[in-house]
């Protein structure tokens, strides 16, 4: 049975009722999507917040839902991702009842309170700039983005970090390494940067970033950016795909042969 929409009431009860229905219908996209090799497509699934619905004309002939998430999560939905969920979302939302004209993709609102403008004001007064402790504060936990007390921004840094301490571990007390997740760091006049990973190795210094589809757009800032490191002192910059973490195999390969290029840097 098909959900139809006429008022904005209407909507809103349309909504409710079938929330839990629409997240079946996420969770058995994001196994689809898996199943099918998406493995990418999958992991952004995963960290869907919520999906809402909302008329997809002005008749409210039809509804597209609405993939609720973390806002820089956002531009990782690009046009190729969401070309290949949509069929996915829209067969599955079929088989439960739901007819889905269109999947977008759309930043979860922030959790304010009464006291929001002492509170914006608090954090414009300390810059935009914030190092892993004050991130745990102001961001929060959120449920498979945290290790050991530190907070990552996404699933395949997490991933990345496990193979980092794999590797890790592999090595005697004498030979090891550091890793600091998401240190904050100034580099230059006026810059202000946060690589992802940053690991020593025998003295030497190199980073790990970890780069979604938005990247392919910004290759010369990257570059600059790079550039930036380099004449600081990191000595090696490893570029992981996200679409390289989906195995643990292959993602501890990338990071051996990282740390054995840092180790060997002349």
């Amino acid at each position: 049975m098909s959900v139809a929409v006429t008022t904005s009431e209407s909507s809103s009860e349309a909504t409710k009722a079938s929330t839990p229905t629409l997240h079946l219908v996420l969770a058995q996209t994001a196994f689809f999507m898996h199943e099918q090799g998406h493995n990418q497509a999958a992991a952004l699934l995963a960290d869907v917040e919520d999906v809402e619905l909302v008329p997809g004309n002005r008749f409210g002939d039809w509804q597209d839902a609405v993939l609720i998430v973390p806002p820089y999560l956002v531009p990782r939905f690009t046009e190729d991702v969401t070309a290949a969920i949509q069929p996915v979302f829209e067969h599955v939302a079929g088989r439960h009842g739901l007819e889905i004209g269109g999947v977008t993709a759309a930043p979860a609102l922030p959790d304010i309170g009464d006291d929001w403008r002492q509170i914006l004001q608090e954090k414009l007064a300390k810059g935009a700039a914030s190092n892993q402790a004050s991130r745990s504060r102001a961001k929060g936990v959120t449920p498979g983005l945290s290790r050991e007390g530190f907070v990552f921004d996404s699933r395949e840094e997490v991933l990345v970090y496990e193979a980092l301490k794999r590797a890790q571990a592999a090595l005697p007390e004498d030979s090891t390494i550091s890793i600091f997740p998401l240190p904050m760091g100034r580099v230059g006049v006026g810059n202000a940067w946060t690589p992802d990973f940053l690991v020593t190795v025998a003295g030497r210094v190199g980073i790990i970033e970890v780069d979604g589809p938005h990247h392919q757009k910004r290759f010369g800032v990257d570059a600059t950016r790079d550039r930036h490191w380099r004449n600081s002192g990191i000595v090696h910059i490893e570029r992981i795909l996200v679409e390289e973490t989906s195995a643990d195999t292959d993602l501890d390969a990338l990071v051996r042969q990282f740390l054995t290029r840092l180790r060997e840097y002349r």
